[in-house]
């Protein structure tokens, strides 16, 4: 049996407490050292000295989660007063339960063994089995906020963005293991927002019905839109607009209600709130593209539809339905130029200096989606 650890302890914790503690955690369930494979805990202990020698002395991998992540784990035994200093109710439990790549509270052989040491500084320590996948990674990998990238690692993130392609044509009946989409999910989190007040909600649709029953939502909205469009309505509806039906994964994006933030939004509240929210998606785009993965957004559906599919709370809004999952080809240029439907505006039609451009002026700037075809 592998087991990973997740500890919390107090600024200055001397290490013969922390490794009395996790020796005595260990010996609860029949266990010895080697048969620990990580040690998970908070970013906030990501330099502190006890942790890191045991590491050391051990040679067991450190993983640091923030704590935006460990309050997405449903614990045993969450606590208001860690939350008060930590910002996430828990920290050993939550923290072994991803380091062993699972958030199911089930896999905790020990779920809390605390221990105050002589001098009076306490160590938590949690032992979680861990599964056959690879563990759940940090959100960031490399914490140096000093770090200078490479020439090359600039030119990996530029060659990232060009590619960036929103999918409609996924691979049906495939999965995407448990470690990418961690990963997946760390870097939505790791998104900019406006006063930090991540208003974005995720809900992972697993239910088959459900998926049904939201690809049937979109394809009405699809025949709605293709009576919109005129005489381009055929043409539209030759273009594939969404793969529900495909993808791996399909997560539903949901603006959270008003939590009434001011930072940031005093004047602009909800617009705020979107662009907090696109950020994230876009985090998520290009960390799906850099896994070899398609995502497309589809926001082809009625909100008040999608808002009782998914029994959403009053003030909650739906932003879109994100397809993922693995493709047989990124598309060489994004489909909708690639369909002749709409051409890209260059640097020059997007740039100006001081003053705004009068071409940007409604009906003036017009694209093939306004223009007859051909």
């Amino acid at each position: 049996m592998k087991v990973a650890l997740g500890i919390g302890c107090d600024r200055g914790t001397p290490l013969a407490t922390l490794a009395r503690a996790v020796d005595e955690a260990l010996a609860m369930a029949g266990l010895q050292r080697q048969q620990v494979t990580g040690v998970g805990s908070i970013t906030l202990k990501a330099d502190e000295p006890a942790l890191l020698a045991l590491a050391a002395q051990t040679g067991w991998p450190l993983h640091f989660y923030p704590a935006t992540q460990l309050a997405e784990v449903v614990v045993p035994h969450p606590s208001e007063t860690v939350r008060r200093h930590t910002g996430t109710p828990s920290v050993s439990e939550a923290a072994a339960m991803l380091a062993a790549g699972t958030t199911e509270a089930s896999a905790l052989c020990v779920e809390k063994h605390r221990l105050r040491g002589d001098d009076g500084r306490n160590a938590t320590v949690s032992l979680a089995h861990v599964t056959l996948r690879t563990a759940i990674p940090p959100c960031v990998a490399n914490t140096d906020p000093a770090r200078r990238f490479t020439a090359s690692e600039r030119e990996a993130m530029h060659s990232l963005m060009q590619v960036r392609r929103d999918m409609r044509h996924f691979r049906a009946g495939v999965q995407i293991a448990d470690d990418i989409r961690a990963r997946l999910q760390s870097a939505l989190l790791a998104a900019p927002s406006v006063g930090l007040m991540q208003p974005l909600r995720v809900l992972r649709i697993t239910s088959p019905e459900l998926r049904d029953r939201l690809a049937a939502t979109v394809d009405e909205e699809r025949m709605r839109t293709a009576q919109a469009m005129g005489s381009r309505a055929a043409e539209f509806l030759a273009l594939k607009v969404e793969g529900l039906r495909e993808c791996a994964e399909l997560w539903a994006l949901v603006l959270a209600p008003d939590d009434g933030t001011l930072f940031g939004r005093r004047t602009l509240a909800s617009e705020m709130a979107w662009c907090s929210a696109g950020a994230a998606v876009q985090n998520l785009w290009l960390a799906a593209r850099a896994e070899n993965l398609g995502l497309g957004w589809v926001s082809l559906f009625e909100p008040g539809d999608l808002h009782k599919l998914l029994a959403l709370p009053e003030g909650a809004v739906p932003l879109g339905l994100l397809c993922i999952g693995p493709v047989a080809r990124f598309y060489e240029t994004p489909m909708l130029i690639q369909q002749q439907w709409r051409q890209a505006r260059p640097a020059s039609a997007v740039f100006t200096e001081n003053a705004w451009d009068p071409s940007w002026n409604a009906g003036t700037s017009a694209t093939p989606e306004h223009l007859p075809h051909g």
